[in-house]
This record gives structure tokens, C-alpha cells and sequence, in this order.
């Protein structure tokens, strides 16, 4: 469960994070959103492919964590293992929320939350958010960063995905996984760039796919699918007992 709360330097300004704990309400997912600026950095070692939004139908560009739906391969020794961590796992245990606006009228404005429930927020032992003063300290601000990378990200992520559509880029894909001394699976209901059609666009098509960092994503998210063999032979091997 979860219990948000909006950040406050008086009330939470003994509050720690420790992130590989806080990092545990991630444990059990097997993808998650990712925003167009974090996808050159995340293709190194993850599978990146678009997925549909069960409620709007809307393509949602996603890294993925295994190739079973209940096993985060990511997810090992009570840690996050991979070298680099996704925002949506990095910014935990915090959040971004609506409340009232002073001005009144049903406006909303966007407030920083923290999980409190979260096993990473504590007041023994971790980063602390806030100084003597009750200034931001340097770990906060970079949480902070990270949850401004997301918002900024979210439009820009959805314009890029709605003009793969608009140039009917996307096509779905039916991959067949290979592990030893296990029989061939296939995962279904994954999205990737139809690269024959990329290479047909035109030179101007081209010209504004580059211009706007789209072609370049593109080709690293087609690249990415590599990973999902390796996974595929990760999850065939016994899961290793946690430490501890």
C-alpha cells in the first residue's frame, strides 16, 4: 500500500530515503513508462519497446523487466541491479500529485508527494531530505530533477509516439525467446518501429525525424530488442536466494 503525503520541510524534515529499500516498491514489476530523454541512456541494457494503454488505447513507450509477467529480472539480491535505473524507479518513493491552488476556483497545481509507507523512508539512517535549515538538500533536489524530467518528458514522450502514428510507423511485434533446456516462448502484445517503412520515408520525413531526436530513438529502441534474448536466458536460470 501506499500513503501519500505533500512534502513539507516542517513536517518531514527528519525523513531519510534509503534507495535500494525505497527502490523495493518496484520489485515485482516487469515494465514501466519511460520518457524520450531517457531513452538513450536506458538501451544499454534494457528492452524497449511501445505498448497500448489498456484504458485509452494510447502507445506508451516502456522498458521492460522480464519476459514473465510475475518476475522482475532486475530484481535481484533485494536490489536494484541494473547500472542504470529508470526514472520511474529512480524517483521513488516520491511522486507528483494535484492539490488546490491558493487562487481558488477548482484550479489544481502540481505538489511534490512522498510514500510514506514506503520501507525506504525512515529517520535513522538514509539521505536526508531537508538541512538544519530546512533547505532542500543536495539528494532531494536531484529526486526533484528527476520528477521534472518526468512531466517534461510525459508531452514530448506523447508527441513522439503519436507521430510514429501519424506516420504509421508502429507495427506489432510476436516475438520467439530461445533459452537452453527450455521450449520456445512467445510474448505478444508489444509495438515496435516497422523499419521497413522508416527506410521508405522520404528525405524530408527523414530530414524532421532527425531534427527532432525521433530517428535516432528509433533506431536505438529497435537495437534494444536484443536484450530481450538475454533476458529470456536469464529468466530460464534459477533464481538465485536472496542475501541476507
Amino acid at each position: 500500500m501506499t500513503r501519500l503525503a505533500n512534502l513539507d520541510r516542517v513536517a518531514h524534515r527528519n525523513l531519510r530515503v534509503q534507495d535500494d529499500r525505497a527502490y523495493t516498491a518496484c520489485k515485482d514489476i516487469t515494465m514501466c513508462a519511460v520518457v524520450l530523454s531517457e531513452i538513450p541512456r536506458l538501451v544499454i541494457e534494457y528492452p524497449l519497446a511501445f505498448t497500448r494503454h489498456a484504458e485509452t488505447g494510447q502507445y506508451v513507450c516502456v522498458a521492460l523487466f522480464g519476459v514473465d509477467p510475475d518476475r522482475n529480472l532486475y530484481w535481484r539480491d533485494d536490489r536494484w541491479s541494473g547500472v542504470t535505473v529508470p526514472l520511474n524507479v529512480g524517483r521513488q518513493p516520491f511522486f507528483v500529485g494535484l492539490a488546490d491552488k491558493p487562487s481558488g476556483e477548482g484550479a489544481k497545481g502540481l505538489v511534490t508527494c512522498i510514500d510514506l509507507e514506503n520501507p525506504g523512508v525512515q529517520t535513522s539512517d538514509g539521505e536526508p531530505l531537508f538541512d538544519a535549515d530546512g533547505s532542500e538538500t543536495p539528494y532531494l533536489r536531484h529526486k526533484l530533477a528527476q520528477l521534472a524530467e518526468l512531466i517534461d518528458g510525459e508531452q514530448k514522450s506523447r508527441a513522439f509516439t503519436d507521430r510514429l502514428v501519424e506516420l504509421d510507423l508502429l507495427q506489432g511485434i510476436q516475438l520467439e525467446l530461445k533459452a537452453p533446456d527450455q521450449p520456445p516462448r512467445k510474448i505478444t502484445g508489444l509495438h515496435s518501429v516497422d523499419e521497413k517503412k522508416l527506410r521508405a520515408l522520404d528525405a524530408p520525413t527523414l530530414a524532421e525525424l532527425h531534427g527532432s531526436g525521433y530517428l535516432h530513438a528509433m533506431y536505438a529502441m529497435l537495437s534494444s530488442l536484443g536484450h530481450l534474448q538475454i533476458l529470456a536466458r536469464r529468466g530460464a536460470l534459477p533464481q538465485e536466494p536472496a542475501a541476507g
